[in-house]
């Protein structure tokens, strides 16, 4: 039985039925909104309350594009039935995972590799504006779904565009909350021409805009090589972060182990660091607090 097969498709059904029960977990508190109470207020009430705002959700291809990146739906793992919830066996008495299974450990290679790829020092959801999850589904398109990127030019600009539908699913799948219209209230559309205002986001016509950049492929990874399963049930995954070489295949990285990662003379430790997710009855994660020595 392959573990990540079945929670890719399970969290597709759920985004594109827009169902709740069972599939949806409000992990992360609703984002402010740079500031402006507000607006962050209309934001935590839309957010939060689910059963008024969420809606049904067009995968538009998001699941074969980013789900098997996370999930690695196409990966020969099979897992035993009996570790398909955390991926990896505990220990009570210590409160430590020990030994994850292989589906386990490339499943949180991939997760946490999302936020080590973008360079983040610190991201905790207590502080998270809108604009910060925007940006970092941005990044996250760019790296792993170009095809979801559209190039629209607009006056003397040319941007680069998402949808809504796009966000709420990268959203989902790494913080664990459905998202609302909500994320686009408030922003200003796109302008016609260089001046004072930020490269982005804006919104219109039911994509977010930013002004287009070039960026150099990354090739950073993060490898998980601890596991600490703290009081209130969350987990804390401890993790080295590599740089491969410009060739490498980053998907075959995730499917490394501690001991080979250390052992390859053609990837270079950059960086350590540690996140805390929960991980809920199918074994998904979602972000808590992210920080790397950076």
């Amino acid at each position: 039985m392959k573990r990540f097969k079945i929670s890719a498709l399970l969290l597709s059904t759920c985004l594109a039925l827009g169902t709740l029960a069972g599939c949806s977990q409000a992990s992360a508190p609703a984002p402010g909104n740079g500031g402006d109470s507000a607006k962050a207020d209309s934001t935590a009430a839309a957010v939060t309350n689910e059963s008024e705002t969420v809606k049904s959700v067009q995968v538009e291809g998001v699941a074969s594009e980013i789900l098997d990146v996370v999930y690695d739906a196409d990966a020969s793992v099979d897992t035993p039935a009996e570790d398909q919830a955390a991926g990896c066996s505990t220990d009570s008495a210590t409160e430590e995972y020990f030994d994850p299974d292989e589906a386990g450990q490339i499943y949180a290679n991939a997760f946490v590799s999302a936020f080590a790829e973008q360079n983040i020092s610190e991201m905790d959801i207590e502080n998270l504006t809108v604009e910060e999850y925007l940006d970092f589904v941005r990044i996250y398109l760019k790296n792993h779904a170009t095809d979801l990127i559209s190039y629209e030019p607009k006056g003397e600009m040319l941007f680069e565009t998402f949808t809504l539908a796009s966000a709420h699913e990268v959203i989902k799948v790494f913080f664990g909350f459905f998202t609302s219209d909500v994320f686009g209230s408030g922003l200003e559309a796109p302008p016609e021409a260089h001046g004072d205002q930020p490269a982005g986001p804006f919104f219109e016509d039911g994509r977010f805009w930013y002004e287009a950049y070039d960026t150099e492929g990354c090739n950073r990874f993060a490898m998980v090589d601890s596991y600490t399963v703290n009081e209130d049930g969350t987990v804390t995954l401890g993790f080295t972060v590599y740089e491969a070489g410009p060739d490498a295949d980053l998907y075959d990285c995730y499917r490394l182990s501690p001991e080979e990662a250390a052992a390859d003379s053609t990837i270079n430790i950059v960086t350590n660091g540690s996140a805390t997710v929960r991980i809920n009855q199918s074994g998904e994660y979602s972000l808590i607090y992210y920080k790397a020595d950076i």
